[in-house]
């Protein structure tokens, strides 16, 4: 198990488009787990973090908040996973899970 510090990076504003906006950086960790029983003993589960951004300072070219940079920045994700799919669904890949039954 591997603890990774903390970094404060500078990434790119969603309203103007310039690296202005501080953020800390949390890489994707290993963690482990445990439970205990009487009867099984103890088991360690692992399991991987998702990598995580947390917005330090707000835009000094737009002046826009940390608060409305996150927000946007968790909107975009959004966007991003529906214009993927989107672009799945015109390459002709299925994009749900279907069973058929005869």
């Amino acid at each position: 198990m591997t603890y990774v510090k903390p970094e404060v990076i500078k990434i790119e504003c969603p309203f103007c488009g310039k690296k202005t906006v501080n953020a800390i950086y949390y890489p994707s960790m290993l963690q482990a787990s445990s439970s205990q029983s009487a009867a099984a003993g103890r088991k360690i589960k692992y399991y991987r973090t998702k990598e995580k951004y947390e917005i330090v300072s707000g835009c000094s070219a737009c002046g826009k908040s940390e608060k409305e940079i996150q927000n946007a920045l968790k909107k975009r994700s959004v966007k991003d996973y529906t214009k993927r799919i989107e672009e799945l669904r015109k390459a002709g890949l299925p994009t749900e899970i279907t069973m058929r039954v005869e």
